[in-house]
Formats: structure tokens, sequence, C-alpha cells
């Protein structure tokens, strides 16, 4: 129960856009820290305090000094404070005032840090830990986490509209669970903020609070991958669900990226066995590329005594924005815009308070 009543204060930063206004922040699901039995917390910059959450009501419990580790009970979390010990079903890491940055340490993900308020709660059996930041803040983390540096300017303000625009269409799928979006490729990987730099800020600056859009001011489902191999395809050919924005595209400008082609050898037997049993499924190729962990679905296949050849083309679903495809355009001069033509038909640049949410929120299967 305590939990529950807890969880209310999570369910209140996305009640606003529920009902069609677009939020300023995000709940973001640190799943990679939810299996760790314990994680050190250390402020980088700012001061942080422990708050804990009883029945709705915010009690303060003491600063956050030097390295504190917080671990899991039975049904919650336990974290020693210059007050004393603190057990709790939910507990907040918050920052005191203006910009801080937090750094969080497990053995399944090393260090990384985030700015924003950090949520520990026991929710439905399990435990969960969920960053509330700044959805800019978020956009340059995304981008670091899923291009990396060292790219073109165009491609960072490009790619800063696609994350923002998807983050967007897919707020709140995790709502169940506490949170608008997980940091996984489930939705956008998210690493924090650790490795953003000047670049990354300023594509995310440059683009600040743009968002792709439909003529009813809806963001479009802005759905990206690594490498196409040569041509984009239509969501329904993946998804079994059309959208006018995503629609096939011919793009020669990744056929030289690190994805471009790919080759696996897989034992005969294996693959005749497999293909045996689901060769009605018309997702065929799609639950190939599940079952033998396949870069991408397309692909050509010889067979000879022993072992199934694939050669195949492409990395991810194919569907969208080619970022392998978009880093040569933007290093050959395209611009942002450009950029986002290529990839997505009939969209319309809106400013975020301009943008309309859905009331009804969820995943969208992309």
């Amino acid at each position: 129960m305590i939990a529950r009543i807890g969880l209310l204060m999570l369910v209140a930063l996305w009640a606003a856009t529920a009902n069609g206004q677009p939020p300023s922040t995000i709940v973001v699901g640190l799943e990679d820290f939810q299996t760790a039995q314990h994680i050190r917390c250390q402020a980088v910059n700012g001061t942080f305090e422990w708050i804990v959450v009883n029945y709705g009501n915010l009690q303060t419990a003491g600063a956050l000094e030097s390295t504190q580790r917080i671990a899991k009970t039975n049904r919650g979390f336990t974290v020693t404070t210059q007050t004393g010990e603190l057990e709790s079903s939910y507990l907040i890491l918050k920052p005191t005032r203006g910009f801080a940055t937090v750094r969080l340490i497990s053995e399944p993900t090393g260090y990384r840090q985030y700015t924003g308020a950090v949520h520990f709660y026991w929710h439905a059996g399990e435990w969960h830990v969920a960053l509330e930041t700044d959805l800019e803040d978020y956009v340059a983390g995304v981008l670091v986490s899923e291009i990396g540096k060292g790219h073109a300017d165009a491609l960072y303000t490009a790619h800063a509209i696609v994350s923002r625009t998807y983050a967007l269409n897919t707020f709140g799928r995790h709502r169940f669970e506490g949170y608008d979006v997980c940091d996984q490729v489930h939705c956008q990987a998210f690493d924090g903020v650790s490795t953003v730099n000047d670049t990354i800020r300023s594509g995310c600056r440059a683009s600040r609070h743009l968002v792709l859009t439909d003529r009813l001011g809806l963001p479009i489902p802005a759905a990206f991958h690594s490498n196409c191999g040569g041509m984009t395809r239509s969501s329904d050919a993946v998804w079994q669900e059309a959208s006018p924005h995503l629609e096939p595209v011919h793009d020669a400008a990744c056929a030289e990226g690190a994805h471009a082609r790919w080759e696996r050898q897989i034992q005969r037997a294996a693959w005749e066995g497999w293909q045996l049993v689901h060769a009605a499924n018309p997702t065929n190729a799609a639950s190939s590329r599940e079952a033998f962990n396949l870069p991408s679905d397309r692909f050509d296949v010889m067979l000879d005594e022993q072992t199934t050849a694939l050669t195949g083309w492409g990395f991810g679903h194919g569907v969208g924005f080619c970022q392998e495809g978009a880093m040569k355009r933007a290093q050959n001069g395209a611009s942002p815009w450009e950029l986002l033509t290529t990839y997505y038909q009939r969209i319309r640049l809106t400013a975020l308070e301009r943008v309309t949410v859905p009331k009804v929120l969820g995943a969208s299967g992309m």
C-alpha cells in the first residue's frame, strides 16, 4: 500500500501529458540498475538529499554525503544517512537546488552519471530505479548512447529531434511500472550524461523543443535504426502497422557503413529444424532474426552438407531514420532538415509547447 501511494508521486509527473500537455520532464526507468543488490551514490556537482515517501508524504532524511550505499531489502531499500538508518519502500535522492549531477555505481553497470532526482521504490513485487530528469538532458544522453561522439553537427541536431519525437510518441509506455520510458533499446538506449560533450549539447540546443508532428500536431512514430542496407522499409512491412510517415526510401548513403553487410554460419540441422516448425509463420524472417540473434531479417540463405550460410544486409528493423546513412549525408553537407525529410514523409517541425500528446498513452510496438 505504501509503495502504491508513493508511486503516485511518479504518476503525477506524466499526468499533465496524459491530458494533452507536452512534458518538460521525463521519468526514465534505469533498468540496468534493477538487478543490482546495492548501488553506491555520489554527488558529482551540486548537493542532494534523501527523501522518504510515506503514505504520499515527503520527509527529508539527511544529505547525501561522500559515497553512500543504498541496498535492497525484502520490500524496499535501506541507506545509512547522517540521521541514522533509513529503510523504506520508497526513497528519493533529490537535488537540493538548481543543476546537480549524481553518480550511481553498481556491479552490473559500472558508474553512470545523471542529472535530476533518482527514485528507488518497491512496486508490484519488484525493485525499481527511475530517474526524473529534464527532457533535454535525457535527449543529450540518448544521443551519446545511440550514435556516439565524433559526428557532424547536422547529425546531432537531426537526431535530437528524432529522439525527442520518439520519446513523446512512446511517452508512458512503462507507466504501469512507474516511469515513462526505459533506458534500454526497447525505448531508446540511455546510459546517462557522463560522456555528453559540447558538440552533442550544441546539437540539442540547436533543435531545443522541436518535434516532428503530423498535420494535427501529434508526434509521429519517429522510428530509427543503425543501417537499412540500401533501402528503408515501411512500418506495415515490419510491424503490420501502417504509417504515412514511414514509407520505403532508397538510401545508397549507408552502403559503406559498418553494418551494411553481414554474414553468419549456423548448423544446418538447427536451421532446418527451426524453419520446419515455423514455416507457416508469415513473419518467418523476423522470427528467424530473433531466434538466431541476427543483425536484421534481410538475408540470403545458402546450404551445404553441414552449414547454413546467411549473407545479409542492414542492422536493425530498417524503418525510418537510417543512422549510418544520415551520418554519411551529414558529412557530405546535408542540413538537419534534409536528413529528416530523407527518411520521414509528411512531417512538420513543431515547437514543443504546441505539440498535442495523445490522452491514451502506451507502446506503439516500434
